[in-house]
This record gives structure tokens, C-alpha cells and sequence, in this order.
């Protein structure tokens, strides 16, 4: 394996350079003198609960990263497309060979406790990250234990990297910790300190007060993009989406954020609520029916391609998860920065599907199951027990049946699934997902190199060109390069097929009619809807649209 493979397989990535969207700087900047009026509570349902408001940790709970993208700010953020624009650093460089980059911080930052912030508090951020006792999610800080990174002054921070990674940039969107208030405190205090549930950042909001029901913060007057114009946020925790739902219908709050596992009752009754908006944008993630190319009849991209000729996935997305899901082509998900339409589409076509399995020499036998050399063609298709998941698993084996896959379903608990399954590679058929995270970058789970049982290339396609496109497309800066790249990567799959696309999941945002300024682009993760905070408003409270 060569050491590039040996990067931590995060999905969450993403490159740019400074000097991109000076139009979206400006948007940044504030309302302006004839916006809207500084005041107004903003009150969002959220399922869930807290556990550490802490940007070290919020792997492990949504409820966590909404509060820390709230009160916290990374060197880095991402634009609407995923493009990595500066946020705590104005700009940076990156060294001819690609492996050292020089950030030049801002020097008009404090933290909410009105202490200026410095490269000691990135220095102590990362190496708390790097730490080998690091209790947050391991891959996390495997990957920061190859950075090394050094306070060149007091606003300026150098890391080096063992070799080009172009995908670094975004790491670095990790909010920074303040370090006079946490130094000297070992991996596991960082990991229980009374700071996790009073913390203060340099976001735009400072959280006020936070139990079991509720989380109170109010605008940082002192935020860098400028104050928010509105005054105060109050999320408002619920143990499931029903009761949630009945608040915001009931106007006790002002907004609800609805990921496809709520269900489609609660979707229709939302979108009927006249006082209601509804804003929709996909997540960077895809579901799709992954095909193990390793064995036959899967290991010929012509079967394969007659299974995604055989598969009616608009009506599954219609009929299953309408309002809550959007049909997939493409491994890189449209609306992101690395997305090419410029590839080939499979539209349902039966007699397309029959005729490429019988060039193939797959013949219909009297049982009506296709059949080659004596061997029929039989398909275990797995999926986990979600109902939703097993019912669209039901509908595929329906349709392959149709072209004569003589195929059998099976659902397995969640962990069983990974456990004994997909990480060994003991499957023929499995519906699941994949979550692209920050980048674009297909390695870690199209890459030949990460087809073994630690990898997530679950299909385990190898293919030499695929291989080189991705290894060049990680180690280059120039961003068109890399868009070039992936434009080549995109048009294989799409002509190869190593696996069928099913479809992307769509969030839902509900929120009061009066609400003004949300832009909501690509999901990264569901707090990336907070993107632009602090130019959110309330109609009433000021001159609007």
C-alpha cells in the first residue's frame, strides 16, 4: 500500500484558493446601512440533545455541531459549492511541491471573552487533535498526527504535510479552541471539561445558556464578518420530529430542519402550513446499490450497465421519497464545485437491459431466470432493517426480476451489515450510503487501493485509469486541474458503472414566513444550513424584501 493510501479516509475535504467569489466577500460584510434593524429571537426545533459543545467532538452528535458552527470559526469555511474561502486565516500559501502551507491569520479577532485571538490558539487546537490520547473520532486524529504545524508569529501559522494533499484546505474549516482557557488540560479533561458545556468561540453567536430543553445565544457584537443582524438564536431540543413538527405548526417556534429520515406524513403536513416556507437542498452524500466487481456476472461492466438500464430509479424516488430525495448520476454530487453534467445518462429502458445481457450470452430459460454456460444468474441483494430501506430494496429485486435476475432479499441490523458483510466484502448486492463529507475527492471510495477490508471502495473496483485520475487529483493545487480530473472520473463511472446510483438525500427547512436572508447551498452536514447566519432576518423587525 503506498503511504498516500494511508491518509485517513475522511469524507469532509475540499480545496480551493484565496482570491475566489469577491462577491461573496462583499455579501459577507453586513446588511449595510439601509438593511434590516438589529434585533428579533430566532426559536428552531431541533431533535436531539447535547452532549459537548465542542468542535473537537462533534463527530458524535448533530446537536453538538449545530451549537459549535454557531459559537465557533476554523481558520477555513466553505462557500455554497464546497469552494474553501478564509475565515480566522485571510489568506495563505502553498509551497511549490504542495506540502507546506503559510496562513496569515486575521489580527481583528476576539474571543467572546474580548481576548485576542492568535496563533497560539491554532497551535493548540491542532496539537490537541494530534494528540495521541485524542478522544474524539479516531480518524480525526490520525490524520493531524502526519501534520506538523508550527507558530511561525503571532499571526502566522506554518504546517507541513508528509506529501501533497489537496484536500487538506478543509480541515482546517475546524473551529479553533481558546487556548488561555484550556491549557494544560490532558486529552481526556479536554474531553470532560465544564468547557464543553460553557464554551465561548470567536463565531457569531455566544451561547448564553444551555441545559436539557433549550440552548439561549445572542449575536457577537464583536463577530470579523460583522454582527449578526439577528439578536438572538434559541434552539429548542424535541426527542423526535413529530413533536417537534407540532411546535412549529403551533408557532412556539420559528423553524424546523428535516433530514429523509422523517417521514413523509410530517413532510406533507409542513408543506401545507401556509405560514410556512419551505427551503430545499440535497446533501454531498449519495445511496446507492453497490455491486461487489469481484465477482461474476458483476465483475462485466455490460451486466452491470443492463442492471441500471433495468431500474426504474425515478419511480422509486417518486413513489418512496418524494420531497425527500433526488434521482443520482453522478458519484460527485451536482451544486458542488468539482460536478460535471458532461457524462453519459441511463434512462429506464427494458429492451436495452435484455439486449446487453444477451450480447453478454445471458439467455432467458424456461424457469424464465437468465441463464449462461448452465449457470443461472441468481443475486442476493442485502440491505439493513430500516422499513423504508427494505421496501425500496423489495422494489429493486421487483424490477431485476423483470429482466430475468433470479434475485432473493435479505435485511441485516445496521452494524451487523458493516460488520459481516461490507467491510469483508461478503456480498453480491447491498443498498447503502455514502457520504461524500467537504471534497470532491473520490479516492477512498473508488480507488483500487482502498478495496481492502479497512477501505470503502465496497465494490471493489480497480481500474488503472481511475486509479491514476485519483492520485493526480489529490496531489495537485490548481483547482482547475483538479476539476479536469474529476471531469474524466465522472465520464468512466458513468460508461463503467461500478456501481448503480439510486439517489441523493434531500433536507428540508421549514421556517416562519418572516424569516429573510437564509441561503442554503450544498449540505456538507445539516449545520452547514447556519453558512450565513449572521445575515439572517427577521421581516418585521426592519426593511425588507
Amino acid at each position: 500500500m503506498s503511504r498516500r493510501s494511508r491518509w485517513p479516509l475522511l469524507a469532509g475535504l475540499v480545496l480551493a484558493i484565496v482570491g475566489l467569489s469577491a462577491l461573496w466577500y462583499a455579501t459577507r460584510e453586513g446588511s449595510g446601512p439601509e438593511g434590516p434593524a438589529h434585533g428579533g429571537r430566532y426559536v428552531e426545533a431541533v431533535v436531539g440533545s447535547p452532549l459537548r459543545v465542542n468542535p473537537l467532538y462533534t463527530a458524535f452528535n448533530e446537536v453538538d455541531r449545530d451549537l459549535a458552527t454557531l459559537v465557533f470559526s476554523g481558520l477555513t469555511t466553505l462557500g455554497p459549492d464546497g469552494t474553501v474561502l478564509p475565515d480566522l486565516a485571510e489568506s495563505w500559501e502553498v509551497s511549490p511541491d504542495a506540502r507546506v502551507y503559510t496562513f496569515h491569520l486575521r489580527q481583528d479577532v476576539t474571543w467572546h471573552d474580548d481576548t485576542a485571538f492568535t496563533a497560539d490558539d491554532v497551535i493548540f487546537t491542532w496539537s490537541a487533535l494530534s494528540d495521541p490520547n485524542f478522544k474524539g473520532e479516531p480518524s480525526l486524529g490520525q490524520f493531524w498526527q502526519q501534520i506538523g504545524c508550527s507558530k511561525q508569529d503571532d499571526f502566522t501559522v506554518v504546517c507541513e504535510l508528509p506529501e501533497p494533499f489537496a484536500p487538506f484546505l478543509a480541515h482546517t474549516t475546524i473551529g479553533i479552541l481558546p487556548r488561555h482557557r484550556l491549557e494544560g488540560l490532558s486529552a481526556e479533561g479536554l474531553f470532560v471539561a465544564p468547557f464543553n458545556e460553557q464554551p465561548i468561540g470567536t463565531g457569531p453567536f455566544i451561547l448564553r445558556t444551555l441545559n436539557s430543553q433549550m440552548a439561549l445565544l445572542e449575536s457577537n457584537p464583536s463577530y470579523h464578518w460583522s454582527e449578526p443582524v439577528i439578536a438572538e438564536i434559541e434552539l429548542r431540543f424535541f426527542s423526535d420530529y413529530r413533536s417537534a413538527a407540532s411546535t412549529l405548526q403551533d408557532g412556539q417556534v420559528q423553524g424546523l430542519f428535516l433530514g429523509p429520515e422523517a417521514s413523509p406524513d410530517i413532510l406533507e403536513q409542513l408543506e401545507q402550513d401556509k405560514s410556512l416556507q419551505r427551503l430545499a437542498s440535497r446533501r454531498n452524500s449519495y445511496t446507492l446499490l453497490y455491486l461487489n466487481t469481484r465477482m461474476a456476472p458483476l465483475d462485466e461492466s455490460s451486466v452491470r450497465q443492463a442492471f441500471l438500464y433495468a431500474l426504474n430509479r425515478e419511480a422509486i424516488v417518486a413513489d418512496r421519497l418524494d420531497g425527500r430525495a433526488e434521482l443520482a448520476d453522478n458519484p460527485i454530487v451536482p451544486g458542488t464545485w468539482a460536478y460535471s453534467d458532461d457524462i453519459r445518462i441511463y434512462q429506464h429502458d427494458l429492451e436495452q437491459a435484455r439486449s446487453l445481457l444477451a450480447e453478454s450470452d445471458w439467455r432467458i430459460n424456461s424457469r424464465g431466470v437468465l441463464q449462461k454456460e448452465g449457470q443461472e444468474l441468481h443475486l442476493e441483494l442485502l440491505t439493513d432493517d430500516d422499513p423504508e430501506r427494505v421496501a425500496i430494496a423489495q422494489e429493486i429485486a421487483d424490477q431485476l426480476r423483470e429482466v430475468g435476475v433470479d434475485i432473493s432479499l435479505q435485511s441485516q441490523a445496521g452494524n451487523d451489515l458493516v460488520r459481516d458483510f461490507l467491510l469483508p466484502r461478503h456480498f453480491q448486492a447491498v443498498i447503502y450510503g455514502w457520504d461524500q463529507g467537504y471534497d470532491p475527492d473520490p479516492y477512498p471510495a473508488w480507488h483500487s487501493s482502498q478495496a481492502q477490508e479497512r477501505g470503502f471502495n465496497l465494490a471493489g473496483y480497480a481500474d488503472q485509469s481511475v486509479d491514476r485520475i485519483l492520485s493526480e487529483a489529490r496531489q495537485t493545487c490548481d483547482v482547475q486541474e483538479r476539476k479536469d480530473l474529476y471531469k474524466e472520473f465522472q465520464q468512466i463511472f458513468a460508461e463503467k458503472v461500478p456501481s448503480i446510483l439510486l439517489f441523493y438525500p434531500v433536507y428540508n427547512y421549514f421556517v416562519d414566513k418572516e424569516m429573510r436572508g437564509i441561503s442554503l447551498g450544498v449540505l456538507f452536514e445539516p449545520a452547514s444550513r447556519f453558512a450565513n447566519v449572521h445575515q439572517w432576518y427577521i421581516k418585521a423587525n426592519g426593511i425588507g424584501p
